[in-house]
C-alpha cells in the first residue's frame, strides 16, 4: 500500500515539475518575441500560449500528496506567473516599461522556480529513499 502511495507522489510531483519547467521556459527564453509582438502590434492574444500550464486544473486531492515546502514553492512560483499575466493583460504602460517590469518579474520568477526545483528534488529524493529495501 505505501509503495502505491509513494508512486503516486512520485508522479504528482513529476507532473508539477514538468509544468512549472515548461512555462517558466516559455516565459524566459521567448521574452524577446512576445514583448516584440506586443509592442509591435499592441495585442495581447499571443499571451494566452505563453502561460497556459496545467497548475490552474490540478486537483486539491493532489496537493495534498506534496509537502507543505512543495505546496508553499508552488504558490511562490505560480503567484508571480499570475502577477505578470495580469500586468501584461491591463498594462497601459509604454513598451519600454513594460519591459523593464517583465524582466524584474522573470528574475524573481526564476529564484521562485529554482527554490520550487530544489523542493521537488529533495521531495522526490525522500520518496525514492522509502521505497529502497535499504529504508527503515
Amino acid at each position: 500500500m505505501r509503495r502505491r502511495q509513494n508512486d503516486e507522489v512520485l508522479r504528482v510531483l513529476t507532473l508539477l515539475k514538468i509544468d512549472a519547467d515548461r512555462l517558466f521556459e516559455r516565459i524566459k527564453k521567448r521574452e524577446v518575441e512576445y514583448m516584440q509582438v506586443f509592442s509591435a502590434k499592441r495585442t495581447r492574444e499571443h499571451f494566452k500560449d505563453i502561460f497556459k500550464n496545467k497548475y490552474e486544473t490540478i486537483s486539491f486531492s493532489d496537493l495534498k500528496l506534496c509537502s507543505e515546502e512543495v505546496m508553499m514553492g508552488l504558490d511562490n512560483f505560480y503567484t508571480l506567473v499570475d502577477e505578470m499575466r495580469w500586468y501584461l493583460a491591463h498594462t497601459e504602460e509604454m513598451p519600454g516599461t513594460v519591459t523593464e517590469r517583465v524582466n524584474k518579474l522573470i528574475n524573481e520568477m526564476e529564484k521562485c522556480h529554482d527554490t520550487l526545483s530544489l523542493y521537488i528534488g529533495a521531495e522526490i529524493d525522500l520518496q525514492n529513499n522509502e521505497d529502497s529495501p535499504l529504508a527503515v
